[in-house]
């Protein structure tokens, strides 16, 4: 933190959500609870918090994403930013941090430092880092921060807001669409963290991509990544080779979820990396 002065509130919470649409790019904050909102940037989200002491933000997502959101959240809260809580170091979600840094302190996990400032990693340092866990205790609201283990990345944080009961959970659930593409890759990992996921206890969670959902949808995105897992290792064990999977293996049962149809070759072709 870099010297953040508390304000009052001189906004109304409003009910619904904000919207603003600047060139392609299509931004909302819609309210989850009293005090928990959802920020959208086209296909990314994060999270807002509105607490006594000021505003807690996931992931700044960008920079023209993280200036849009100060501004909102001074025009309609009259808050100041004053803690980011990054969910990991992957640049289409943790860029943009430079943005809040004048009154707000990033926290993160102690590997998130190392992308700093990579092709694909931070524009901005994190000020406290830790290892396992961090308990936040900040303007009325308890912040559990958890490390979820090597997987989607190595340093993935999944943040739970108290008395809320809403996990901010990026990359590993999200909730009625496919993992992206190629990311299957860590299949191991992945379902690892997301058992981790499922181990804390909330009711709402709130992605970093697609719908908001339930604690249900971690389980959901666990049964299918091992599922996917041990269908691709069998058409392996039966002597297939990598293009005969690709272009054969279907998950029927997930045909409803977003991009089945051109994520699913690419899921198989991730998890296919990961068994030979």
């Amino acid at each position: 933190m870099r010297g953040f002065v508390t304000t009052t509130l001189v906004a109304c919470l409003m009910a619904g959500s904000a919207i603003a649409q600047s060139g392609d790019v299509k931004r909302s904050l819609t309210q989850i609870t009293d005090d928990v909102w959802r920020f959208d940037n086209n296909f990314h989200a994060s999270l807002v918090v509105i607490t006594e002491d000021g505003a807690v933000v996931g992931d700044p997502i960008n920079a023209e994403a993280a200036a849009w959101l100060e501004t909102e959240i001074g025009n309609q809260f009259g808050k100041d930013v004053t803690y980011v809580l990054a969910s990991h170091s992957h640049g289409d979600h943790s860029s943009g941090g430079e943005v809040l840094a004048d009154t707000a302190t990033i926290v993160a996990h102690k590997n998130y430092q190392k992308a700093v400032g990579g092709d694909f990693g931070p524009t901005e340092p994190a000020d406290i880092l830790f290892d396992d866990a961090l308990t936040l205790e900040h303007g009325g609201k308890t912040f559990e921060l958890t490390y979820i283990g090597e997987g989607h990345g190595d340093d993935m944080v999944v943040t739970v807001v108290r008395p809320d009961n809403v996990a901010f959970v990026v990359d590993v659930v999200s909730p009625g669409r496919l993992p992206y593409q190629k990311s299957t890759a860590a299949v191991d990992g992945m379902i690892d963290q997301i058992k981790v996921v499922e181990s804390l206890d909330f009711d709402i969670l709130l992605p970093g991509h697609a719908k908001t959902g339930t604690k249900a949808d971690a389980t959901e995105a666990r049964e299918y990544l091992e599922a996917l897992r041990a269908r691709v290792q069998a058409e392996i064990d039966a002597g297939k080779s990598d293009e005969e999977i690709i272009a054969s293996l279907q998950m029927p049962e997930y045909t409803d979820w977003a991009n089945y149809e051109d994520w699913l070759p690419l899921n198989v072709e991730g998890v296919l990396s990961a068994l030979r």
